[in-house]
Formats: structure tokens, C-alpha cells, sequence
């Protein structure tokens, strides 16, 4: 199929802070169209159908809504969508939008952001909106809703960009080149296979009576399964004329294909909506919305048809009630080990090199699994909060592992053992969280020092000015790693202002080599591992540490580290840093009156999971 004269075209554009976007997907047979538009700073978003190629009819358009937002803030919000009901836009602001995000650039990077850390008097409505799926997302909901062809299609989809905050799954995500050319090849992989073999599983009649009455069965089921309701009638005349057309010119598992390939591209499909009707001076999800929400942040996939029709006959249980229950399965704890893996940054442990340590490469995949075990020991079996995560004594090697770190042998590969006394404790004792957080060649007392800062502190990282030199190479014997820091950033600018903020917290850990590995000297030289640190915080009392545990059980004695991780779990369930939308744990979380499970559950209960702001 030929792509730019009768297949798939794309217009991107750039218009004031937002991208937009057509996709369109014709050639014989047609497929479906999808169009977005930007505005300037505040700008709205709408999708529009258009006519497809060679025989191609539309397959799906926006209502008459559109979406308008901005200004300072970023908000956004979105218009109701004609006779489908569904919304067809979203706008985000200029002047208050959120930075960009890190990158590379040494041990410092290029700045980051935190999710704001405001003390809130109550917990927020944010702004309604419109998500695009993430990949996964999208993945696991074709894997649900199709599972007669699971493992059977390829998914062209190109990698999530990650957002200020470090998750995959921005609520400011927008449709790009990549993606709608990754979007047709996913969907007509999938289509191909599903007209196969399979069909007669899936669609029955097809095997007796492949016609239009057979086609309307398909599309009322698993249309409904992929925009996450009912289709309307509209929806319906449309898709069946749509498939009528390809019908007269091709067979009825082409002209099937060709309906699917629709349906997936639909923005129904592809985005969550969280826009709700206006009620007084808020908008109320409805209950299908509030499902969909509830399934995306609970287990990274789409409502089941049983939740659907409970959400669609007013019987779905509270969201609390359904969030417990989601994350008592195996797509729950995913979930959240997810959060953890984005915001203790340790999985791409298994992706970098140690030039000076005999099997790293070997044993990076055990360290994940050691901290993704002692996840489960600590969050999920035991229901510990952060002060639990940062202070336990115990971890959960592999055999080889803990021969490795000088531990002793657990009974099976993960199973928990007692660290010996002295040798670290909790989850930034952990090979994988200390490898990534460190350079190739030696430990960096920088890149350790800004997990606490950012992610505990929700403190800002600074961006370098320019012209900032290197760290000078190891010397072994000469100089200890925090010699060599002390003398390149913290003697002069421009380089003290900003490492006095972290570096700092960062020689706390100087006993743990580049792999995490535990040393008493480093290269014979005697290491200092101790320092006092007073956050840049409103209200935060200095702390004096010696060594990896001292700094340990001071990072969690500090009440704001509890709001800052409640901040990041609202980030990552919402998509979004807007302040306060997941306010109401806090005291719970200070107090260790709940874990970081139970949090994260309690999120269901925040008025933003429920109702939006108008605007």
C-alpha cells in the first residue's frame, strides 16, 4: 500500500506551546482518520474525520466540542463530543507549563522538575483532560480485548518519551510521526492476524453467515471493548457503511481488517477520557470514564466487559473498593512496581557497564529481581510505607548475589536474608539502585546525593551553567572519590553553589563501591562517609550522618520526605505534577498509619479521581 498517495498521511505542525497532528489511513479499502489541531499558548485540540483513499469512507470524527485551556498553569479542559458524547479536545498552557525534563549531561544532567511539594490545606480537583494511551497500555488492552491472537502481531509502536517527572505515561503526551505510522503497522498486524484462523473463535458467524449482520455483531462487541462504551448509533452507521463500501470491492475478512484497523485508530480508542459532564462548578466523570480510570491506574490495561457493564448499570463498587481489588492481581502489583522502578530509577541497572568489576554484567538482572523481591517483601506483603523501604535489614539476593556482596546465602535465590551490621540498609543499599546511581568507573557522590534531593526533598535539580568542567579520572590510591568531588566542586564556582545542595547527602554512601559493592577503604585510602545536611525546605531541621545507615534513618525521619513520595505516587497515577491532587495520605504516611500500598489504593478516593476542575 502505497503510504503518502493512498495510505497513511501525516501533518504535523507546531502552533504556539502545542503539536499537531492528522492521521489519516485510506488506500483500497480505506481506513480511519484522526486529525488534531493546536492553539497557541492555551490552545485547543480537536480530531476530525475525513475521507479515507480509494474507496475509503469516514470511520470516525470528533463532536462538535473542542478543548480549550492554558494561560498560566497549563489547564486544560475539554468540550463534550457531539452526538458521541465522547470529548474531542484538550489544550495545555503556555506560561505555566512545566519544564522539560533531564537528560544527559555528567553527574548533574540539565535540570529537572519535582512534582510540587506545597504544603496543601486540601486536596485539589485537577484539570479534565484527554490521555493518550501509553504502549504498554495499548498493548495490554489489544492483548485483553483480542486474546485469540495474543503473542500472534507485532506492535510497531516507537518508545514513550519520559516526562518531567521520570514515568512514561505524561498526561501531556501528544500524537507525533512516529507514533501514527507505529499506530497503522500495530493495528494492521493485529487486523491480519485476527482474520486468520482465529476469526471463527472470535467471530463465529463468520464461519456461516459472513455478512453484514455478521459484521454489526463484531463491531457492537468489540467496538465497545476498544472505545471503553457503548458505540453510539452514529459510531455504528458510519462503521458499517464504512465496511459496506470495502465489502462491494474486496471479501469479508478484508473489509473486517479494514474495520478493526478503524476502530483501533480511533481517538476513542486511543485516548482516556477524564473530561465529565459539568455539574455546578465541577465536572463529574461518568461511571465509564471512572472505570476506564480506574483500570488504566490499577492494573495498566482496559476496563473488563464485566466492569463495563457494572460502570454502565450504576452497580460498580466504590473506587476504593475496585482499586483493592485490582491491585490484589498480578496486573496491580506491576503497577505499582512500575512506580517504583521509574522512581528509584534501578531497572536500567541491566543496560550499563562496570569496566572494573568482575561479573557485573552477569549479575545486573539479579539485582533487579533483589529489589523488585524486596518490593514485594516490604510494599506488598508487609504493607511498609517509605521508612520501611529505606531502613529494612533485610534483602533478597540470588545465591550468587549475596556471594557477591559479602551476604549471607539465602535458602533459594530471592528469598530474604539479614544484612551484616554495617554493611547498609534498605533499598539505597541495594546493588541495583547504587550501580545506576553511580559513574562506570567509580561511585559518584553526585548522582547519589540527587535521589534524596529530588525524590524525597521534591527539590528542583539546577541545570549546570555552561563551560562546567569534568570530574577528573579516579585516582586510585592518590585521592578518594570524595577527595576528587570535594576539590572539583566544592572549592570554587561555579560548580559549589549548586553541589553544596546534594553532593553532600551523596558521600553518605561512599562505603559502597560503583557496583555496590561494600568497602572499608577505598584503594587503602581511609573514607569518609559522614556529613550534616540541612534540606532547602521550609521547616526542615539539619541531620548529621555517618555512613550509608546513619543517613538512612535521617532521610526517613523526615516529614517531608513522606509528602514528597505521596507527590510522586499522585504523578505517576495521574499523569500530571498539578499540586495537591493526591493530598490526603500525607499525615497517614507520616505517621506510618498506612504503607505506600494502601496510598496508593487511596488515591481512588481523591476528589480528582472522581470530579475535574471546569477549566
Amino acid at each position: 500500500m502505497r503510504r503518502i498517495a493512498n495510505g497513511l498521511v501525516l501533518l504535523g505542525a507546531l502552533v504556539g506551546c502545542r503539536a499537531s497532528a492528522v492521521i489519516s489511513a485510506g488506500g483500497s479499502g480505506g481506513a480511519a482518520v484522526h486529525s488534531g489541531g493546536a492553539g497557541g499558548s492555551g490552545g485547543s485540540v480537536g480530531q476530525s474525520g475525513g475521507a479515507g483513499g480509494n474507496g475509503g469512507s469516514v470511520v470516525h470524527s470528533g463532536g462538535n466540542g473542542g478543548g480549550n485551556g492554558g494561560g498560566n498553569g497549563g489547564s486544560k479542559s475539554g468540550g463534550a463530543g457531539g452526538s458521541s458524547g465522547s470529548a474531542v479536545g484538550s489544550g495545555a498552557g503556555g506560561s505555566g507549563g512545566s519544564a522539560v525534563g533531564s537528560g544527559a549531561g555528567g553527574d548533574l544532567g540539565t535540570g529537572g522538575t519535582s512534582p510540587n511539594s506545597q504544603s496543601c490545606s486540601q486536596p485539589a480537583n485537577g484539570s479534565p483532560i484527554l490521555r493518550l494511551l501509553t504502549n504498554r497500555e495499548l498493548q495490554n488492552t489489544l492483548d485483553d480485548i483480542f486474546p485469540e491472537v495474543k503473542g500472534q502481531w507485532t506492535s510497531s509502536l516507537p518508545a514513550n518519551g519520559l516526562s518531567n517527572y521520570g514515568f512514561d505515561n505524561d498526561a501531556q503526551a501528544t500524537v507525533g510521526a512516529q507514533l501514527v505510522s507505529g499506530l497503522l503497522d500495530t493495528a494492521q498486524s493485529l487486523a491480519t492476524a485476527l482474520v486468520g484462523t482465529p476469526l471463527a473463535q472470535v467471530l463465529p458467524c463468520s464461519a456461516s453467515t459472513a455478512n453484514h449482520a455478521c459484521a454489526e455483531t463484531f463491531l457492537n462487541k468489540y467496538g465497545r471493548r476498544l472505545f471503553r462504551r457503548s458505540i453510539t448509533s452514529s459510531e455504528h452507521d458510519r462503521y458499517l457503511a464504512f465496511f459496506d463500501q470495502s465489502l462491494a470491492k474486496f471479501d469479508f475478512k478484508t473489509a473486517l481488517k479494514w474495520m478493526t484497523i478503524g476502530l483501533i485508530q480511533s481517538p476513542n480508542a486511543m485516548y482516556r477520557s477524564e473530561i465529565g459532564v459539568a455539574q455546578g462548578n465541577a465536572r463529574k466523570l461518568a461511571a465509564v470514564e471512572l472505570a476506564t480510570e480506574l483500570s488504566y491506574t490499577y492494573t495498566g490495561t482496559t476496563p473488563t466487559d464485566d466492569l463495563l457493564t457494572k460502570a454502565e448499570s450504576g452497580a460498580m463498587d466504590s473506587p476504593a473498593k475496585v482499586a483493592a481489588a485490582m491491585m490484589a492481581t498480578s496486573a496491580g502489583k506491576e503497577t505499582l512496581q512500575r512506580f517504583f522502578a521509574s522512581y528509584f530509577d534501578y531497572s536500567n541497572v541491566t543496560s550499563i557497564q562496570k569496566t572494573n568489576v568482575p561479573n557485573f554484567t552477569a549479575l545486573s538482572a539479579d539485582m533487579v529481581q533483589e529489589t523488585r523481591h524486596f518490593i514485594d517483601s516490604v510494599v506488598f506483603q508487609n504493607k511498609g510505607g517509605l521508612k520501611e523501604l529505606l531502613t529494612s535489614t533485610s534483602t533478597n539476593p540470588s545465591k550468587a548475589l549475596a556471594t557477591f556482596y559479602n551476604f549471607p546465602t539465602p535458602a533459594t535465590d530471592f528469598d530474604s536474608v539479614t544484612r551484616p551490621t554495617g554493611r547498609g540498609i534498605g533499598l539505597l543499599a541495594q546493588g541495583a539502585f547504587l550501580s545506576v546511581h553511580a559513574a562506570s568507573d567509580a561511585s559518584s557522590p553526585t548522582r547519589r546525593g540527587l535521589f534524596p534531593f529530588a525524590r524525597l526533598f521534591c527539590l528542583t535539580k539546577p541545570s549546570p551553567p555552561p563551560g562546567v568542567p569534568p570530574i577528573p579520572a579516579p585516582a586510585p590510591g592518590k585521592q578518594t572519590t570524595r577527595q576528587r568531588y570535594e576539590i572539583s566542586h566544592a572549592s570554587s564556582e561555579p560548580c559549589k553553589s549548586c553541589h553544596k545542595l546534594f553532593d553532600p547527602l551523596g558521600f553518605g554512601f561512599e562505603h559502597f563501591n560503583e557496583a555496590g559493592q561494600y568497602r572499608e577503604t577505598e584503594s587503602g585510602l581511609t573514607i569518609d562517609a559522614s556529613g550534616t545536611y540541612t534540606p532547602a525546605i521550609a521547616g526542615a531541621q539539619p541531620f548529621s550522618f555517618s555512613g550509608q545507615e546513619d543517613l538512612a534513618k535521617d532521610l526517613a525521619q523526615v516529614p517531608q520526605g513522606h509528602e514528597c513520595v505521596a507527590n510522586y505516587l499522585a504523578t505517576y497515577a495521574f499523569g500530571t505534577g498539578q499540586s495537591c491532587l493526591g493530598a490526603s495520605s500525607v499525615s497517614d504516611l507520616q505517621s506510618g498509619k498506612i504503607g505506600l500500598w494502601d496510598a496508593f489504593v487511596n488515591l481512588a478516593n481523591e476528589p480528582h479521581f472522581q470530579t475535574r476542575d471546569l477549566q
